[in-house]
């Protein structure tokens, strides 16, 4: 059987999927992840640090090795997030080629919500309704809204937890103050950028922030993609948890079950942005899917 893979290149996160072909279309055989954090300190000089692109660099060192070693004819890397406006992101392009073999295909945001959604899609054949379906990132936040099987509106905006906790975030643990700025900004850009449909029946979620609450709300401490795909979070729930994590310091905070240190400092942020999207929908439930861009893109 023909094995290939994807690499998703996050704001956030490296994550690497391997799969192999067969009649029914793939089956997945060895899953990598590292937090990396490219998006570190990024703003406001839109450059990517030396530190960061070192370890995506190692990163991607290692994810080729694991690909070679398993014989992959194929491999399909996208960019997205940072890499998009980084004014050194060609640098980091050329080094990654060069030191990694690793061709890196920048995303744009529509695109990346297209393939987004067909991986999230992939799991949930028989979804019926009006959808919007959403990948909340280090550096962006994709949508889309499927409608009868087709994509309806697609697009990019600049919600993401690692850059709204830098900007925002700035205190340990976070004032009030600072928590009502950050959610009337995603307001704000909600309101502006995305049409207000009252007909979306279902709303999906997808990547680190929304798998990472499903885990915590199911006290999961070792992740299983199995064990998240399909998980149903309530509003009220979230908020509950949003209260706790948000009111502790960041030494206590990254002990929490189902939380990975390297994301307790941005999970934050990122759960007043799923709040902020299912006010804007008017969703008291959200669907978790562990599938996305590296399905997509595998797809």
């Amino acid at each position: 059987m023909e094995k290939i893979a994807a690499i998703d290149i996050g704001s956030n996160t490296l994550r690497l999927l391997i799969v192999e072909k067969t009649s029914l279309g793939f089956r997945p055989i060895f899953r990598d992840r590292e937090i990396v954090r490219l998006g570190r300190g990024f703003f406001p000089s839109h450059l990517l640090s030396p530190e960061a692109m070192d370890m995506a660099l190692s990163v991607l060192t290692r994810f080729r090795n694991k690909t070679d070693a398993e014989g992959v004819a194929r491999i399909r890397t996208g960019g997205t997030g940072v890499l998009r406006t980084a004014e050194n992101r060609e640098y980091f392009l050329e080094k990654a080629n060069q030191e990694t073999g690793v061709a890196i295909e920048i995303l744009s945001g529509p695109e990346e919500a297209r393939i987004m959604a067909e991986g999230v899609l992939s799991q949930f054949p028989l979804l019926k309704g009006r959808s919007a379906i959403f990948d909340l990132g280090g550096g962006s936040t994709e949508f889309v809204i499927v409608c009868q099987g087709r994509m309806a509106e697609r697009l990019s905006l600049p919600l993401g937890a690692v850059g709204l906790t830098e900007e925002f975030l700035k205190t340990d643990p976070p004032t009030e103050k600072e928590l009502i700025s950050l959610r009337k900004l995603c307001r704000t850009i909600l309101g502006k950028n995305l049409s207000k449909n009252d007909k979306i029946i279902n709303l999906i979620g997808t990547a680190g922030t929304v798998t990472t609450l499903a885990a915590m709300v199911k006290g999961i401490t070792d992740y299983e993609p199995d064990l998240i795909n399909g998980t149903i979070l309530l509003k009220d729930r979230l908020n509950q948890l949003a209260e706790d994590i948000l009111s502790r310091p960041f030494d206590q905070r990254k002990h929490l079950p189902g939380l990975e240190p390297g994301r307790a400092d941005i999970i934050g942020a990122g759960l007043l942005v799923v709040l902020e999207i299912m006010e804007y929908f008017s969703k008291d439930r959200l669907l978790v899917s562990d599938a996305g861009l590296l399905e997509g893109l595998i797809l």
